[in-house]
């Protein structure tokens, strides 16, 4: 395969991620932001609700669509795990010095700490967590 072939297979695979995690994200947004705004959960049981009801979305689209099925489902969901777990732990970190420091609104705070977790992910997510076994 040419070295522009790889490129362009690589940058497919990243804007297949991009659709992918847009998906997920705007559900996470979406679920968090709701319950949060309505009152119905606090604002870290809010986050959590919307990554529990994201996580299933994510991992479905990368394993069937960002990276086809390159490792076996069970190895793939569990370092899918895995990597989603340390994107929320940094997720939340984030949230919570957000507001904690007051530097922006709840509601605020918690759309960037969505958002800037994806990087990391789709590279975890590339580089080990779909990779195919070798033989």
């Amino acid at each position: 395969m040419t070295s522009a072939r790889k490129s362009l297979n690589e940058f497919l695979r990243a804007l297949r991620f991009a659709i992918v995690g847009l998906c997920a994200t705007l559900i996470h947004l979406a679920v968090a932001q709701g319950l949060f705004a309505m009152g119905v959960l606090s604002l870290p049981m809010a986050n959590l609700a919307g990554f529990a009801l994201a996580f299933p979305a994510g991992f479905l689209g990368h394993y069937f669509l960002t990276f086809s099925r390159a490792a076996p489902i069970r190895q793939a969901f569990c370092r899918y795990g895995v990597i989603a777990m340390i994107g929320f732990l940094v997720n939340n970190i984030v949230l919570f010095s957000l507001v904690a420091n007051g530097l922006l609104g709840e509601k605020v705070a918690l759309a960037i700490a969505i958002i800037v977790i994806p990087m990391g992910t789709f590279l975890a997510s590339r580089f080990w967590g779909f990779l195919a076994p070798t033989p």
